[in-house]
């Protein structure tokens, strides 16, 4: 009898042990998760100032190729020795190559004073349409002092199909004419100014200054006129 009593009450003692345990437990899981850090988050938005000289009205600017090392939405730092760092608490407001396409279709857009047909699904009233294909092989930022840059593109023009039949010299001569691009530079990241607010400003510049060489592409192309770029080449 005093044997099950013992018993008894050696159960108890090791079940409130646990139950005291796992109140414990649950607590210090409660913490770390209330004291997780909360991501911070930013998004592309580059300057860019409308051109005068443009009468293209429909572009379609398709999804840019990426590297899968960069292709996430946390910022990934890069080091001179080839070591990378993911900053899960630094994030784009999607994917980098996400940002990267719509950033630059907004600016696009907004700079040659057309309409995205791939975005809005437009097709422009029989205007010519002018195909953007890029492909992004860096935008890393490298050290915390450079964006490194180097993106080529294709811009190809496609005519509207009712001249599809045209006899006209102009209009034949424009059928799938196209341009090979590619840039590459180096943005500097401002050393003064807050690290990750100088990330995302290098960012922005970079993006800006795409935007006005892909711009004055598509207008070169538009005008049959040679294309001349800093920091690249173009060539038909």
């Amino acid at each position: 009898m005093k044997n099950k009593k013992n018993r008894s009450l050696q159960h108890s003692k090791v079940a409130k042990w646990l139950l005291g345990s796992g109140v414990l437990l649950t607590a210090i899981a409660m913490t770390a998760c209330s004291s997780s850090p909360t991501p911070n988050y930013y998004t592309l938005t580059p300057k860019v100032t409308p051109v005068s000289n443009s009468t293209v009205q429909v572009i379609e600017v398709l999804p840019v190729g990426i590297p899968d090392r960069l292709d996430r939405a946390p910022l990934v730092l890069q080091e001179s020795n080839g070591k990378s760092t993911v900053l899960d608490n630094e994030r784009w407001t999607s994917t980098l190559g996400t940002q990267l396409r719509d950033t630059l279709s907004a600016g696009l857009q907004q700079k040659l004073g057309a309409i995205d047909s791939y975005s809005s699904g437009l097709s422009g009233n029989n205007q010519p349409l002018y195909r953007v294909s890029t492909d992004f092989s860096h935008f890393d930022i490298v050290d915390n002092s450079n964006i490194n840059v180097a993106v080529s593109w294709v811009v190809k023009r496609q005519i509207p199909p009712t001249q599809l039949e045209s006899t006209n010299a102009k209009v034949i001569s424009n059928r799938g004419a196209q341009l090979n691009c590619r840039i590459a530079f180096k943005q500097p990241i401002d050393q003064k100014a807050k690290k990750m607010e100088a990330i995302v400003s290098a960012s922005n510049e970079a993006m800006s200054q795409i935007i006005n060489t892909i711009s004055s592409s598509i207008v070169a192309l538009d005008s049959n006129k040679k294309m001349n770029i800093n920091n690249g080449i173009c060539s038909s």
